[in-house]
């Protein structure tokens, strides 16, 4: 929708609020939350069975290699099936290669099919993201991100602890199982809840017109690198931190320990700072702070190999209070530039997870070949500090303070 304004012409976001959808939408994420952490910190484990820890970054780079060519072909999926479909779809895949895992012992045909729940998952997120902008308010994007990741990570935090338990007690049989489980209660209350939200796009956009897009708007190009070093940073530190930790003789059970106690600040701190960002300050100042705060911290991870249990779960709390700030601001920003019928932008913009999946991957395999295992911890920090940079050059948004909204 376009309206004038002093004889210039500027795009109005196409938007449709809807509390009850973004509450519907976040419990989602909750479970989900939960689903995807009861896995993804015991994945690079599993795969380590199969080739060692030296050779694990090869699986996911091909796993996000997919992903990335699955999201550019997104937008067509959805334009014919809708975004609610395209929901079913992927949560259906994830189901069936759960089953499948049970079943199948540790090898190379049980990981092709990892490899496949990977994407699915992957595709899932971007979906329900597209989702829950077209329920939700510019204005509002720090609120409604904030309240959205704060449910989501809410379920994240006890599943690293109650995942490790379940492996030391039924192996990955066990956990898959669970999974099977949860997606299956998760696609029940998608089916219910979504059901009359199946809209279908009838613009068709390519992939060059796209970046073309990304291009001409420097602020969604800055934010999106910003998000490349996040992505990053989580790309590294989810499949080398359990991997470290283990080769210095913590168990299981003090790993699962430590990060359910690193995940606190995702739910005490991004409500409140998406409240801030959208009354008082805008994202670029706390931006700003939140990755100085992840990049001292994750490279003080490289330097502390000899420390005890408290210790290093105390630095890895400060890694995620940045990284907590990183994630509610930088979604903040994004989706104060776009409404949810640009689900192009959108998903491009999920592309950082794959890209940075992809080149973490490559950069961890021969970064290993010369240096130990901690030296993965120095590297993102380098990269953190780019990002840095970057968001000094963010045009802020402006706070409804700023705006005389009350």
């Amino acid at each position: 929708m376009w309206h004038n304004e002093g004889g210039k012409t500027k795009k109005m976001h196409n938007e449709h609020f809807s509390r009850n959808k973004v509450r519907l939408v976040s419990f989602v994420a909750f479970l989900l939350g939960f689903l995807d952490a009861f896995l993804i910190y015991i994945l690079s484990a599993y795969f380590s069975q199969v080739t060692g820890n030296d050779n694990v970054g090869v699986f996911y780079f091909v796993a996000y290699s997919i992903v990335l060519v699955s999201l550019f072909y997104l937008q067509p999926l959805i334009r014919t099936i809708g975004k609610a479909r395209a929901l079913y779809l992927s949560l259906g895949i994830a189901i069936l290669a759960c089953a499948l895992l049970t079943r199948l012992p540790v090898g190379w045909l049980s990981v092709g099919i990892v490899l496949v729940f990977m994407v699915a998952t992957n595709v899932l997120w971007v979906t329900l993201d597209i989702l829950l902008e077209s329920f939700s308010q510019d204005r509002m994007s720090g609120r409604i991100r904030g309240f959205y990741l704060m449910i989501m990570n809410a379920g994240i935090l006890a599943a690293p602890f109650l995942s490790t338990l379940t492996l030391e007690r039924s192996s990955y049989e066990g956990v898959f199982f669970i999974l099977i489980i949860g997606y299956t209660l998760v696609f029940l209350i998608t089916l219910l809840g979504f059901r009359n939200d199946n809209a279908v796009f009838q613009e068709k956009l390519r992939l060059r017109q796209t970046i073309a897009k990304m291009l001409r708007e420097r602020n969604l190009l800055r934010i999106y690198q910003i998000s490349f070093a996040m992505e990053f940073f989580y790309a590294m530190m989810i499949v080398y931190t359990p991997l470290y930790l283990r080769s210095l003789d913590f168990s299981w059970n003090e790993i699962g320990m430590m990060f359910t106690l690193m995940l606190v600040p995702f739910i005490i701190l991004q409500y409140p700072l998406g409240i801030l960002a959208d009354k008082r300050f805008g994202e670029k100042e706390l931006l700003v702070g939140s990755i100085f705060i992840v990049l001292v911290s994750t490279a003080a991870l490289g330097f502390i190999d000899g420390a005890g249990f408290w210790v290093w779960a105390g630095v890895l709390f400060l890694t995620r209070i940045g990284a907590a700030g990183i994630e509610v601001l930088r979604d903040s920003y994004f989706y104060k530039q776009i409404d949810g019928d640009r689900m192009d932008v959108i998903a491009f913009f999920r592309t950082a997870r794959p890209i940075a999946n992809i080149v973490g991957a490559l950069f961890s395999i021969v970064l290993l070949l010369f240096f130990p295992l901690q030296s993965i911890f120095v590297m993102v920090a380098v990269v953190l500090l780019f990002s840095l940079f970057t968001a000094f050059s963010l045009k802020d948004t402006r706070s409804e303070l700023e705006l005389g909204v009350r």
